[in-house]
């Protein structure tokens, strides 16, 4: 039987560091690199791979949260934030919003919602809009590597948007990585229908018209919302060098635009509309009442 020592497993984690192994997955990269030919996993699988991926979680308690699933977002009740990642669905399966949003009983999610209707449906449209996001960018993988590039990079603002309002203090520098967000992937959406890179640069930062000329491309029920909500980021040059005179609740509120307008590029380019679901259940305005 092998045997190791947490200090076997803080060398090993530098050595992943090195290599760039995301840090969700060193405890599996431990257990191989300690038990070699004797890694099994699954039915009659090598016990001691439980053994040291527990004792990697023991050291190391905060790696798994770092894992990424299809995609990181978040979703509000009212400034309190929470990160949403989603997971990789295999098959057929029921998509509970509350599950998805990380609470394990739906009481603990109403209780988070602080018994309110209104926050509770915004949280639903929240996780509606990062499932869409995600599993659309999936759908559309195999399609214009400039325009998946871009819609990546836009998740990846939003990742830093997510981590920032959970983690930081001063929000005053989210300005950057919330218009970020809006531009990368209206500017996918564009590349994707066939706009040359002439006319995405004459767009500069400007999501107004970005947003315009998408709708008017390949038009979609969120349009008028967008424009609405586009319309009301700050300018993306000039907070580079001003502070943002922003509240907290404020900020949230455009991470959640961003989100949103992001997602519906995608909606509007493939199959995915698990959004639609909640419009059924509470009203085609209720999204516009709630977010405009």
């Amino acid at each position: 039987m092998a045997t190791w020592t947490d200090e076997d497993l803080y060398r090993l984690d530098e050595q992943f560091a090195k290599k760039g192994v995301a840090r969700h997955a060193r405890a599996f990269h431990a257990a191989i690199a300690i038990l070699g030919s004797e890694f099994a996993i699954g039915v009659g699988g090598n016990p001691q791979v439980d053994a040291i991926t527990a004792d990697y979680d023991r050291l190391f308690p905060d790696a798994g949260d770092t894992w990424p699933g299809m995609g990181i977002g978040l979703a509000a009740s009212v400034d309190q934030v929470r990160k949403v990642t989603v997971p990789v669905v295999y098959g057929t399966c029921e998509v509970v919003v509350s599950k998805g949003i990380g609470f394990e009983i739906h009481e603990e999610f109403a209780r988070w919602c602080r018994g309110n209707a209104d926050i509770a449906t915004r949280a639903a449209f929240a996780f509606a809009d990062l499932f869409d996001l995600t599993y659309g960018l999936n759908e559309v993988d195999n399609a214009k590597p400039e325009a998946v590039e871009s819609w990546r990079l836009a998740m990846s603002q939003l990742e830093m948007t997510t981590s920032t309002l959970i983690g930081s203090f001063d929000l005053s520098a989210l300005t950057q990585s919330i218009c970020m967000t809006v531009e990368l992937s209206l500017k996918a959406a564009l590349m994707h229908l066939g706009v040359d890179a002439t006319a995405l640069k004459k767009l500069g930062h400007d999501n107004v018209k970005s947003a315009e000329l998408l709708a008017s491309k390949k038009p979609h029920r969120d349009d008028a919302l967008i424009a609405t909500l586009v319309a009301k980021l700050p300018p993306y040059v000039g907070s580079r060098y001003k502070r943002a005179d922003l509240t907290r609740l404020k900020m949230i509120d455009l991470a959640l635009a961003s989100q949103f307008i992001a997602s519906s590029t995608l909606r509007r380019l493939t199959t995915r509309d698990f959004a639609a679901n909640i419009e059924r259940e509470e009203g085609a305005n209720a999204r516009t009442r709630l977010c405009a």
